[in-house]
């Protein structure tokens, strides 16, 4: 038969056990805060060099923007913009529900903006992809590729913002004017959406703004 000391033994080495099993696991981080101004996380102030996770909601205000890297790639926000963000196998995804983002992606990483019920993303994980996506309302988004193309995906519709280009995509109901005839005529009540070129993207601001972000990402 077991002493006492023995019992106790035992029960304290089961009571050990079973706390560790209970204590979670450490979140691993997504990435870091490069540069920030009036923004925050989680609706508290963030600074640079402030860790992110996945799961955490970045924000900016009227005169704010963030800047954050994952890997070998960053995203920006302008003013008045927020994301969700989570992490992926290969890179990470990024819930928008307000404003604009800029992103910068390397070969070999891989993103997912999800924008009014729209899913945009790399059209080839192989190709370099610099990409502008802004919400203009709940049935509006402005999609701008840089570089590389970039892939939209709505329902069973995909289609291509080809590199160099921007385009406006609209949002309508199958049952609303504007929708296709397919998807009026099957009444599944399914999403549709149109993309309407705006122009081709010049050298500009947003050009500028991404390289001088890239030559100092070092130093940060």
């Amino acid at each position: 038969m077991l002493t006492k000391i023995g019992i106790f033994a035992v029960l304290a080495v089961t009571v050990l056990a079973v706390s560790a099993a209970a204590v979670p696991a450490p979140v691993a981080s997504m990435g870091v805060v490069l540069q920030a101004t009036h923004a925050s996380v989680n609706g508290s102030p963030v600074a640079n060099h402030a860790t992110i996770f996945s799961g955490d909601k970045l924000a900016t205000d009227n005169a704010g923007a963030v800047r954050a890297q994952f890997g070998s790639s960053q995203i920006y926000l302008f003013s008045n913009s927020n994301v969700s963000l989570s992490h992926t196998a290969n890179g990470f995804a990024a819930d928008l529900t307000g404003g604009s983002v800029l992103l910068s992606f390397a070969a070999g990483e891989t993103f997912e903006v999800l924008a009014d019920g729209a899913i945009v993303q790399s059209k080839s994980a192989n190709q370099k992809t610099v990409a502008q996506i802004s919400m203009v309302s709940p049935t509006e988004l402005m999609l701008t590729s840089r570089q590389g193309d970039l892939q939209v995906t709505m329902g069973d519709e995909t289609r291509t913002v080809t590199e160099g280009s921007s385009y406006r995509m609209s949002i309508s109901p199958a049952s609303q004017p504007g929708s296709s005839p397919a998807a009026q005529a099957g009444g599944t009540g399914a999403t549709t959406f149109t993309l309407v070129a705006v122009g081709i993207v010049a050298a500009g601001t947003g050009v500028a703004l991404w390289r001088a972000f890239e030559s100092t990402s070092s130093t940060n």
